[in-house]
């Protein structure tokens, strides 16, 4: 396997164009950059790719975190104290480990770039993919960086007093100390979401700590049991209902683009905390001595896969149309898309008032940032066609309004009031 870091990568043409209009160079951070020819702007040369098999794995450590170790593998029931080395344990564990680890990256990345969102998503995806051994952008934002360690710090705390409490089952001596500590996690993750405004992006790693946090404290609660079970389902039922409410505030106003295309790993995400908070606390009930994961649990389908595929790298010898190409309107089915697209009403609108339409226009409505420089392929016309309608953008919202249980679907950018009665 080509590794990327090593091998010079093709340029990233971040502001259209040929290839021939930039050059590819190694930074002082010794990473390869890209730079635009004529306006000297400079990136990591880190091409967005639409790989959602690195999201899955990332999903899988999710889903442990929410559903937490007790729960896991019954240790109530246990009798004996269980091997530290028993294979489910040290998975779990090793799972819940993975999982906080991209979120202190993503917590770092995203603070500390609030101009430039999608390219620190960027950034992240591939670090990911590579696992974390390589580091392609060096945080220089102090107070990201300060506040990045002491979200390390605090999580690894709680992980520890966390094994200790599963080490020592059915033994309860570390109970009362893990709920310290995850109590200590929780006011202070709580203080952080308090800063930060509703639905930004970078509350996402904050949310899982904080699924992280109150898992172990209802594990504690549940293996003191009594009254304490009672409060465990209270902390779980709470914080369902505030992830819930955090993804919909999330996704309102934002363009598919930006949320099926920059950024999808934040609503998977969310979905999958969903998912796995749900389960544990249907664990509590139902008691299960094994905890798999089925491939449904995994797959957060968003429908905007097809989406993703139009803005893939430039292929050669395939047909590409631009931004400032004039698509004609010919039939009626044409006539039909448009009437949809602009929201005109059919019984008055006259065909001849708009023979064509640029392309620019349609990505613009899907949320591409820079329409006019853009390209798809000639084959995929129809596909964006599609996704700027109204009615897709519809159903999408209503399939998040699905998954998180929602009164109401989220509005995204594109849709008016009149859409949503329709």
């Amino acid at each position: 396997m080509v590794n990327p870091f090593t091998q010079k990568p093709e340029p990233y043409p971040f502001k259209g164009g040929d290839a021939s209009e930039y050059e590819v160079f190694i930074g002082k951070a010794g990473t390869w950059c890209t730079r635009h020819h004529s306006t000297g702007e400079t990136i990591q040369s880190v091409r967005p790719t639409n790989d959602m098999f690195n999201i899955a794995n990332l999903g899988i450590n999710i889903l442990n975190l929410g559903v937490g170790i007790y729960n896991a593998v019954q240790l109530h029931q246990v009798k004996n104290k269980l091997d530290r080395n028993h294979e489910q344990i040290q998975s779990c564990f090793k799972s819940i480990e993975n999982a906080l680890t991209v979120q202190h990256r993503t917590l770092e990345l995203l603070a500390c770039n609030q101009s430039n969102l999608a390219q620190q998503m960027t950034i992240l995806r591939e670090e990911i993919r590579t696992g974390f051994k390589n580091v392609i952008e060096q945080v220089k934002d102090v107070e990201a960086r300060r506040c990045r360690e002491e979200f390390e710090t605090r999580t690894f705390k709680l992980l520890k007093a966390y094994e200790r409490f599963t080490y020592i089952l059915p033994e309860l001596l570390e109970a009362d100390q893990l709920i310290e500590r995850a109590e200590d996690l929780e006011a202070w993750l709580r203080t952080q979401l308090n800063r930060i405004d509703a639905g930004k992006p970078e509350r996402l790693p904050l949310f899982v700590a904080l699924s992280f946090s109150v898992r172990a404290k209802a594990d504690a609660f549940e293996a003191k049991g009594g009254d304490y079970t009672n409060f465990a389902a209270k902390d779980i039922g709470l914080l369902i209902n505030q992830l819930r409410d955090e993804a919909r505030v999330f996704c309102e106003g934002l363009s598919l683009y930006t949320l099926g295309v920059e950024m999808p790993e934040i609503l998977y995400q969310y979905a999958l905390l969903n998912r796995s908070l749900c389960k544990g606390r249907n664990l509590q009930t139902k008691l299960d001595s094994k905890v798999i994961f089925s491939a449904e649990d995994v797959t957060w389908d968003d429908g905007m896969q097809e989406l993703r595929q139009l803005f893939e790298r430039k292929v050669e010898h395939i047909e590409y149309i631009g931004g400032n190409v004039s698509i004609d309107l010919h039939t009626m089915a044409d006539y039909d898309w448009y009437i949809n697209f602009a929201n005109k009403d059919s019984m008055t609108f006259n065909v001849h008032s708009c023979p064509s339409i640029k392309l620019s226009d349609i990505l613009r409505k899907i949320g591409y940032p820079e329409p006019q420089t853009s390209y798809i392929r000639t084959s995929s016309l129809q596909t964006c066609k599609a996704f700027a309608l109204p009615e897709k953008m519809k159903n999408i919202s209503q399939l998040i309004q699905n998954e998180f249980e929602l009164e109401t679907f989220p509005k995204l950018h594109g849709l008016n009031n009149l859409d949503i009665q329709k």
